[in-house]
């Protein structure tokens, strides 16, 4: 007796053929998207990058036959985009000061000298592209301005700041006699306490 042949069900094939189906379009759609994934990612890093702060801690001076004339300190931004200042640190030989009056204490000035000086308040500013602030001025006191300068080496600045998209650097330069001294920025995650005194002003 010849064997049977067995019967194929055509309700089968079909399912099996919808699963076939299924399976590819749910390759074919994970697939698009990783890939839409992907180039949300690489706009959102162009969108970033093109909006990056630059912060530089600087230090102005002319010196002339009499000395130095004019002494400031300045904070520029050569980014695309605005720097958001969170946390500021000054300290004079290794001791952290909240404002000028006690930075001038730890100076010792004496009382010969008058304590004047122009400044803008660097707390919670927001430092745009391209923008140069003035974080303290002594060029028109002259003898304060030439008590401070021989002793600038041990004045130290810290500025921690975030982007429009919350990116976080910190911007420390040692020394503000002269321009030898290098701005060192490290990527943050945030604007971490240094559990130091802040500068308030």
């Amino acid at each position: 007796m010849g064997k049977k042949k067995k019967k194929i069900d055509v309700n089968l094939i079909i399912a099996f053929g919808v699963l076939l189906a299924s399976i590819g379009a749910l390759v074919v759609s994970t697939r698009q998207a990783s890939i839409m994934n992907e180039q949300t990612k690489i706009i959102l890093e162009q969108s970033k990058s093109s909006a990056w702060p630059s912060l530089s801690i600087g230090m102005s001076r002319t010196v002339d036959e009499d000395g130095v004339s004019d002494f400031l300190f300045t904070i520029s931004n050569r980014g695309t985009g605005p720097a958001i200042v969170e946390q500021t640190y000054i300290s004079y030989n290794g001791t952290y000061i909240s404002n000028w009056s006690e930075f001038y204490e730890l100076l010792k000035v004496p009382d010969s000298i008058k304590i004047s000086h122009r400044n803008d308040i660097l707390l919670n500013r927001v430092i745009k592209p391209s923008e140069d602030f003035n974080l303290i001025d002594w060029s028109n006191n002259k003898p304060l301005m030439k008590f401070i300068y021989p002793k600038a080496d041990a004045i130290e600045i810290i500025i921690c700041c975030k982007s429009v998209y919350g990116d976080y650097w910190q911007v420390r330069r040692k020394g503000m006699k002269n321009n030898l001294e290098r701005n060192i920025t490290l990527e943050v995650e945030q604007c971490n306490n240094l559990n130091k005194t802040t500068f308030q002003e």
